[in-house]
């Protein structure tokens, strides 16, 4: 009977418990605006609502902590152009060990000025 409890409360121990994470993007330059969302043991960030006027050089979707670039990770290929109110879907690896390591900012990054265009802070969907 001890084994069939204790492997009990391992089960119920290593099952993880699920959030969706959401921000709004706040633009900085290029028109940036739109929503993220995501859910914590998924492997998925959705963005929606996504407009960016395509001006910029070496722009990508990145993730930071607290918008610090220093140990970013890029999850998006290249923007090279423009978008309205588009909305898509990004496979991201390890997405849980990110958001466990503190990444919680989506941001439209160039890599020619290593500054971002706009920022999409994460938080509890309320």
């Amino acid at each position: 009977m001890k084994k069939f409890l204790l492997l009990g409360i391992l089960m119920i121990s290593v099952v993880s418990f699920s959030e969706i994470l959401t921000g709004s993007f706040v633009s900085k330059i290029h028109q940036i605006s739109g929503e993220v969302s995501l859910e914590t043991t998924g492997k998925e960030i959705t963005i929606s609502n996504f407009t960016y006027d395509g001006n910029g050089k070496n722009v990508y979707l990145i993730l930071t902590k607290d918008g610090d670039f220093k140990d970013m990770k890029v999850i998006s290929k290249e923007l090279k152009k423009g978008y309205v109110n588009e909305t898509f879907t990004l496979k991201v690896n390890n997405l849980q060990k990110l958001i466990d390591e503190g990444y919680n900012t989506v941001s439209v990054y160039t890599k020619t000025n290593k500054s971002s265009f706009g920022d999409a802070v994460l938080s509890e969907a309320q």
